[in-house]
């Protein structure tokens, strides 16, 4: 029995510090190769099929628990070959949970060949990620986004599409993307140690949702009231955005909640920068720590800030990242959806998620992909400002950041500060419109890949059908045509090329004919239970007789119900009447209606049992 013990502590022992081993540093401990380059997984002009051979008590337990990320063994057929022991888990944030909440099957994975064996890879490959194309109606996003990169010579993941299989059964159209971990690096730096940080300022349990109903005299802050009856906007001229997403997001967001994750400098303790810590791909040691933290202390305090920066690397990332328009990344006040690559001191960037790029992550995309505007009119009046369309296909080069300002955002700032580098970046800009749009290079590509997915959009493996694709892949078309056209104009000088030259001078903007990006973004996909008609229905129980299906309608309609609660509970039974809210609200009600029944039943119980002690 001691012998047991000795030997399970052992074994426990040895299994922790080689996970330590394998985990303080890139490939210190592991023999990879970057072969899988040559193998026919990234071919991009294939579809390739991707099969899980997985027992169903693993696959019931890992979607049972798919929150929690938990890997299962399982072997995987790729393209006919077989990898034997190797685990695969659920992988995602909001998306993770929302298809969790549904009880669908369809996440996005990941599989971890090298899980139960270290020496176990597919041809030096040691993760794949497997994205489910959600909030894509299109498809298109990431793929376009990823191969731009590459083309670019961004060190970025590989990615081609697969039609997943679960032991032979066919289960969804999925994009095969390259993960960033060792043989990622090992792929584009070779031997040489990086370290890999992924950070996230966006954390919504964090967000003071009650500052949108507030106003204080004086305030530069907005009230949700404000924006939505279009006061806001009201004396806008052509030249200026209607950002309605970020002017709401503005009232809520905490501006310290951003600092660590758009790199700016905050001392020389190291618990300050902990987001950076928490999220590194390979765990940070001291020196690891104090070299990342002398680097963000260079950028923003030195008259030589790229000395810290890899500028061409760099440059040609935000080129890309500009021109397909990511709201969701390091440009707005999102901060997150990237990796910060750190080696030998030289900062830059690794891109990652584009489902939401292209533009398509607006305010009106959300409501619009969720309601329909012809029943319900939830978008505000914004006068003569830009509509998103043609906001996001003449957003400036220049000043490419979204509802925040350069100066924020200090390593772009950086770059594009400096009147030489921005030369470059002009040069560079030149060189990708030429390379990639104006020969035609990426219409063919696009061409191809939508005779390529369209089968299995029309066999129903992706979470849209045949029409919204088809809009999906019309809006890609003309995104890439429209943006070609006005980054040429500012790049020639025929329409500024920043933010305040465009507010002053909106004469010569490509006004986008018959694009409607919203046909780009799915926000109800991954919610499906949550529809248009059913928000319909609740929002008819609101406002019944007594306010205006607009927007104005449902401001005063908050206001009401915020000044007359017992109003508001009434409405209560009509709303239960939906499965959807019935099933969200039981599960939490229940168990506080239990805490308040035995509370008074305890303190009875126990009130009673001393009254019979002291008659003793």
């Amino acid at each position: 029995m001691k012998f047991q013990k000795l030997f399970s502590l052992f074994m426990a022992s040895a299994m922790i510090l080689s996970q330590t081993q394998m985990l303080t540093g890139f490939a210190k401990e592991k023999v990879i190769s970057d072969s899988y380059t040559e193998a026919a997984l990234f071919d991009s002009q294939k579809m390739h099929t991707v099969n899980l051979h997985i027992s169903q008590e693993n696959w019931d337990f890992m979607i049972a628990h798919a929150t929690e990320e938990k890997y299962v063994s399982c072997d995987a057929e790729i393209d006919g070959e077989l990898i034997q022991n190797i685990a695969v888990r659920p992988k995602g944030n909001s998306s993770l949970t929302s298809i969790s909440q549904q009880g669908s099957e369809h996440f996005s994975f990941k599989i971890e060949f090298d899980h139960n064996d270290e020496t176990t890879t597919y041809h030096g490959l040691d993760k794949l990620c497997l994205n489910n194309l959600g909030q894509d109606p299109s498809c298109m996003k990431d793929f376009m986004a990823y191969h731009l990169m590459n083309d670019m010579g961004v060190p970025a993941p590989l990615s081609s599409y697969v039609l997943m299989q679960v032991n032979g059964e066919d289960f969804g159209l999925y994009l095969a993307v390259e993960a960033v971990e060792d043989s990622f690096c090992y792929r584009n730096y070779g031997e040489n140690p990086v370290q890999l940080y992924k950070p996230d300022s966006f954390a919504m349990d964090t967000l003071d949702t009650s500052a949108m109903l507030k106003y204080e005299e004086g305030s530069s802050l907005w009230t949700i009231e404000q924006i939505m009856n279009g006061s806001y906007y009201a004396d806008a001229s052509a030249g200026e955005r209607a950002d309605i997403l970020g002017t709401m997001l503005s009232s809520v967001f905490p501006p310290e909640q951003t600092a660590v994750a758009s790199l700016k400098y905050l001392g020389e303790d190291a618990g300050n920068y902990q987001n950076l810590w928490d999220t590194a791909v390979f765990k940070p040691d001291a020196e690891d720590k104090t070299r990342a933290i002398n680097s963000i202390e260079i950028l923003n305090n030195s008259e030589n800030p790229q000395t810290v920066l890899d500028v061409d690397s760099l440059l040609k990332y935000f080129i890309v990242h500009g021109f397909v328009n990511n709201y969701d990344g390091y440009t707005s006040m999102f901060v997150h959806n990237f990796y910060l690559c750190e080696q030998d001191g030289i900062l830059s960037m690794i891109p990652w998620d584009y489902n939401l790029a292209f533009g398509s992550f607006t305010y009106e995309s959300a409501v619009s992909s969720i309601l329909n505007p012809e029943e319900f009119n939830a978008i505000p009046e914004t006068g003569t400002a830009m509509n998103s369309n043609t906001s996001m296909i003449n957003y400036p080069i220049d000043t490419p950041v979204f509802s925040v300002e350069m100066q924020d955002r200090p390593l772009l700032n950086a770059l594009l500060s400096d009147a030489e580098t921005l030369e470059i970046y002009h040069e560079f800009y030149n060189t990708f419109l030429q390379d990639c749009f104006e020969n035609g290079k990426y219409q063919e590509i696009y061409t191809e890949i939508y005779t390529l997915i369209r089968p299995y959009v029309e066999k129903n493996l992706t979470f849209y059908d045949i029409s919204k694709f088809e809009s999906g892949a019309e809006a890609m078309q003309k995104y890439l045509q429209y943006r070609t056209e006005s980054i040429r104009k500012q790049l020639d000088g025929d329409l500024p090329a920043t933010l305040e030259g465009q507010k002053q001078n909106a004469e010569n903007l490509v006004i986008p004919e018959n694009l409607n990006l919203s046909a780009l973004a799915d926000f109800a996909s991954l919610k499906p239970e949550l529809n248009s008609g059913m928000i319909i229905k609740i929002l008819h129980i609101f406002l019944q007789d007594d306010f205006s299906y607009d927007t104005k309608g449902t401001v005063n309609a908050v206001y009401y119900y915020k000044a007359h609660p017992l109003k508001l509970a009434g409405k209560i039974p009509a709303l239960m009447q939906i499965p959807y809210i019935r099933n969200l609200i039981l599960p939490k009600a229940v168990p506080v209606l239990l805490i308040f029944i035995l509370i008074p039943v305890i303190i009875i119980f126990i009130v009673r049992r001393r009254n019979k002690l002291s008659d003793r």
